[in-house]
């Protein structure tokens, strides 16, 4: 049913649940798994570099490959990408022809100040959205 799977990771907790959702749909499906970080330039702060967050996304989606590989899920593509969070993923499950988005949904104080990277995800994407809580 599921061939190409993509979970979005931000390298926090909330992203837990998530993470092990796909694996396991990937390991059901045999489907490769896709690991994305998507580094947005307003989450620089003073003093910091684009290579801090380059290495804070390859630390991220490399826990997810080394999750999935622990499961016995050997099929795992990583990418750590410039953009706008909600577009970039979207452009990527259509490049990729990922056929389910698999997100957390952010519990924080953040959620009520604007809306979430999952909502936006989920309203505008062609393909199916499984939102972990």
């Amino acid at each position: 049913m599921y061939d190409d799977i993509l979970i979005p990771t931000d390298g926090r907790a909330n992203t837990e649940r998530a993470i092990e959702e796909a694996i396991d749909l990937a390991g059901v499906h045999g489907a490769t798994l896709h690991a994305l970080y998507i580094i947005h330039s307003s989450a620089i702060a003073p003093g910091m570099e684009f290579s801090d967050l380059e290495d804070a996304g390859s630390e991220a989606v490399d826990y997810v490959a080394g999750q999935a590989a622990e499961a016995g899920v050997t099929d795992v593509e990583t990418m750590v990408r410039h953009g706008l969070r909600h577009e970039a993923i979207l452009d990527y499950a259509q490049q990729h022809g990922i056929d389910l988005i698999v997100m957390g949904r952010n519990r924080g104080l953040e959620r009520f100040l604007r809306t979430s990277v999952s909502e936006q995800v989920s309203a505008d994407a062609t393909t199916p959205v499984l939102i972990v809580e």
